[in-house]
């Protein structure tokens, strides 16, 4: 059986190069390759949903 050889480089959307935060492997099904999420994005949307959950919890506060 013939060998394949591929390179793969991966980006976030964000354009934050994640090849550091993937590895690739051999699964079940065949290789395979896993990516962990972009930390950068994971950031900006924890403080966004502390953002969002602060405001609402104070709109709650001030109904009442």
């Amino acid at each position: 059986m013939p060998e394949v050889s591929v390179d793969i480089s991966v980006y976030c959307s964000c354009g934050e190069g994640l090849c550091g935060q993937s590895t690739s492997g051999s699964g079940r099904y065949g290789p395979s390759v896993t990516v962990e999420p972009c930390e950068k994005c994971q950031a900006i949307k924890y403080d966004e949903g502390y953002k969002d959950g602060y405001e609402a919890a104070q709109k709650d506060f001030d109904v009442e």
